[in-house]
């Protein structure tokens, strides 16, 4: 058996002998670096290649000239196709954002220029007034905007700019304008077309008011007489505005567009033309539906005039704004489901001697022109009995959820509703409009 000899390394004095030293067949071999004196060297670690990049300079220095030739023809190749993308794409951002400002000019110009036109502006006629202390282009541009005649006022005052008017030539005072005149037609008349003169005038319409009454407060605000006032009602045109050419046949009517002048405060001037005058007031209603009552009542079925005249009839009953919508729904429910109940008619009282409030204020030959009687007529009548407020407008297509057939009031305004005859009955003496039979 062999032993194995000791190695005897020691880290300073003399080295151990060069040649292995054995013992039988087993021999020891000794690295010179065990020889070496001072510090110990620990392994080398092995330089991991980078998976991504450019070879090391090693295996680079390796390559052949061909290779070489290949890896920068690679690398051309790949730099080159890299600038095509990225021009495609900044060739596409550029793209986007001409396309973006050319939309965004051609909107603001085609709608500058539609509004210098009068393209889609509603028509009718409005009061401008021009303050004492003048103005510039943009002060009249608002004003010109806040009373309906443009609806660009920032390409108006643009336009008076780059025309250099003389902002001079503006006179103040008050002018009547057709809100379908273009941007040439709206400064001639402003400087000095046609200036209202006259004296002004409040007149205050109250909501409920029929064409009678109107006329009425006209001629006492001098205005214009009251026979004018109706002639006009039924002789002059007004089927530039869109509310007044959508109600289609007028026949059977007392005054064709009673329901369509706005019960509102307006000022006006003694001896107006009745065209602007009348024309004031259905502008007004234009402006003043709102767009909430169109979509209820395209939902329901029913044309703009169908919701007038039951407007005019709910702001006749109704005792107060809130009882409106409880009105509109009895209403309503005769004409849907009434029938079913042997209801045929809308029997309501504001309608028996339209065009008059009641029976004290008949003539003694009274017009036999159509037939507003509720009480002898299915469905709506003829036309409008009145003209209503928005909220009566806004009751008339959107009633509240009943399955009310009969109301009534009591002097006082109380309302009494019913499903059935008999509960009507009894409302009736409830509210003191009936003697008990017991």
């Amino acid at each position: 058996m062999n032993e194995r000899p000791e190695q005897n390394r020691s880290l300073g004095g003399e080295p151990p002998q060069a040649e292995p030293r054995a013992t039988g067949s087993f021999k020891v071999k000794i690295d010179e670096r065990d020889l070496m004196t001072g510090p110990v060297e620990g392994p080398r670690r092995r330089q991991q290649p980078e998976m991504y990049g450019e070879p090391p300079a090693s295996s680079r220095a390796y390559l052949t000239e061909e290779e070489r030739k290949q890896e920068r023809k690679a690398h051309r190749k790949r730099n080159r196709i890299k600038a095509r993308k990225n021009k495609r794409i900044f060739k596409f951002m550029w793209l986007c954002m001409v396309l973006l400002t050319s939309f965004t000019i051609a909107s603001y110009l085609i709608g500058g220029s539609n509004d210098f036109f009068a393209v889609g502006r509603n028509e009718g006629t409005t009061l401008v007034t021009i303050p004492e202390t003048g103005v510039d282009e943009e002060a009249l541009a608002k004003i010109l905007a806040d009373s309906g005649a443009i609806d660009k006022p920032e390409f108006f005052a643009l336009y008076c700019k780059v025309k250099k008017e003389d902002m001079d030539a503006f006179p103040p005072g008050e002018y009547s304008l057709e809100t379908n005149k273009d941007y040439e037609d709206i400064i001639d008349t402003l400087q000095g077309g046609n200036q209202t003169r006259g004296e002004e005038v409040t007149v205050t319409i109250p909501e409920g008011y029929n064409a009678l009454e109107i006329a009425q407060v006209m001629e006492e605000n001098e205005v214009c007489t009251s026979a004018e006032f109706l002639d006009a009602l039924n002789n002059m045109d007004f089927t530039n505005y869109n509310v007044i050419a959508s109600m289609g046949s007028t026949e059977g009517r007392y005054y064709k567009i009673e329901g369509y002048l706005f019960p509102d405060t307006y000022n006006f001037y003694k001896g107006e033309d009745l065209e602007s005058v009348i024309g004031k007031m259905i502008n007004n209603f234009q402006n003043r539906v709102s767009d909430q009552v169109y979509t209820l009542a395209e939902q329901r079925g029913m044309t703009l005039d169908q919701v007038v005249i039951l407007a005019s009839i709910i702001q006749g009953e109704a005792a107060n704004t809130s009882d409106m919508f409880d009105v509109s729904s009895v209403l309503h429910n005769r004409l849907d489901f009434g029938a079913e109940n042997d209801i045929f008619v809308l029997a309501c009282d504001s309608t028996m001697y339209y065009p008059y409030k009641n029976p004290q204020a008949l003539p003694e030959n009274p017009m036999p022109y159509g037939n507003y009687n509720t009480y002898e007529v299915q469905g709506l009548p003829a036309g409008a009995i009145c003209n209503p407020g928005a909220e009566a407008i806004l009751a008339a297509v959107r009633p509240n959820e009943t399955q009310y057939l009969y109301f009534c009031h009591s002097d006082e305004g109380k309302a009494y509703y019913a499903e059935s005859s008999w509960q009507h009955e009894e409302n009736l003496v409830l509210a003191g409009l009936r003697e008990p039979e017991w």
